[in-house]
């Protein structure tokens, strides 16, 4: 390929969907957000953490918390992109995208407004939480401690977490929706959200494998910072409603 060919990519990228910087930057925003203010995959990658470290395999920590994160990422691409394929594809929705928009932003109001109630009062009321009835087999799944349970444990923690994650998996769906792009475009903004969503994941198993911390110190780092992630998290879901309220989005 010669040097004016190459001069010609970034022109012939520019012309495409793919070009869209506003949803580039919102797909690391939100992964990103979803993967350090989701309380339900965190945590739960800690307990996993801690327990197969004190186990003494540090070589089964890796394999089984890399295991579970990929689960993760699987499922929720796999949500993600059954949510966009049924907005695109049932007419009576598709027709409406601006009436799901205002329906996203008033439920983004809604998650804030209980993340920052978690920030003055936490644990009183409501709160974006994994379910009192999965945590039993989450801790089962957990002290398996074999491949297998780590398939299912990603599976079921996916399936749990989607409230805690405080409606960002959805409202990026429907703003993809929004902007009209190809099916196939479409899957590639996903996959480019669910890789910053597990980036957090990855980054915490790696930093726990080389040593570089403590699990219990983090557990009591995470337990000390958890109503000012709450905040983070309410600012960004309400700012991010007001965003598609007012069509800036």
């Amino acid at each position: 390929m010669n040097l004016a060919a190459l001069m010609l990519i970034p022109l012939a990228f520019a012309q495409t969907e793919l070009a869209d910087t506003p949803v580039w930057i919102l797909g690391i925003t939100l992964g990103l957000s979803d993967g350090i203010f989701n309380p339900c995959a965190l945590s739960v990658l800690l307990f996993l953490v801690a327990y197969l470290l004190g186990l003494g395999s540090r070589r089964k920590c890796l394999i089984i918390g890399f295991i579970y994160t990929l689960i993760i990422f699987i499922v929720y691409f796999l949500f993600m992109y059954g949510t966009l394929y049924g907005i695109t594809n049932i007419s009576e929705i598709s027709k409406n995208i601006e009436l799901l928009k205002k329906v996203v932003g008033i439920a983004l109001i809604i998650f804030g407004v209980i993340e920052l109630k978690d920030f003055f009062f936490y644990g009183k009321g409501v709160s974006l939480e994994i379910p009192g009835f999965a945590k039993p087999k989450i801790e089962k799944l957990v002290k398996a401690a074999t491949i297998p349970s780590a398939l299912a444990l990603g599976f079921l923690v996916s399936l749990v977490e989607i409230p805690c994650a405080g409606f960002f998996p959805f409202t990026y769906t429907t703003i993809l929706a929004s902007k009209g792009m190809s099916l196939g475009v479409s899957i590639i903004y996903l996959l480019w959200y669910n890789v910053f969503f597990i980036v957090p994941l990855l980054a915490l198993i790696l930093v726990f494998y080389l040593g570089l911390a403590k699990v219990e110190a983090a557990e009591e780092k995470r337990l000390k910072l958890r109503k000012y992630m709450r905040l983070v998290a309410g600012i960004i879901m309400i700012s991010l409603a007001i965003a598609m309220l007012m069509r800036w989005l």
